[in-house]
């Protein structure tokens, strides 16, 4: 006679299972916008890479809205690479020559 009944975990994988790409590439493109530059560019063809892969298996919200961001993040990056990081430089450089 047993007292207690033995529990079986089940595992609760059908409601998250397959999302795990588009909310690692979202984060991604969150962390891309945040650190522009060089880390920026780095972070955001990580996330667009992952949430491709999250789009092409089971399209999800998270998934579309990473690519957005990291879309958005790649932008920013190179824009301030190649044109705001020269203008501040040289900026910096002005102003410490003159002091």
């Amino acid at each position: 006679m047993k007292l207690f009944k033995k529990r079986e975990h089940k595992d609760k994988e059908s409601v998250v299972k397959g999302n795990s790409f588009g909310a690692s590439g979202f984060t991604l493109g969150v962390l891309s916008i945040l650190f522009s530059g060089f880390y920026g560019v780095v972070f955001s063809i990580v996330g667009l890479v992952l949430c491709f892969i999250q789009q092409r298996n089971k399209p999800t919200k998270l998934g579309k809205a990473g690519l957005i961001l990291n879309g958005i993040g790649l932008v920013f990056s190179l824009l301030w690479i190649f044109y705001l990081a020269p203008i501040l430089a040289d900026y910096i450089n002005s102003a410490l020559s003159t002091a």
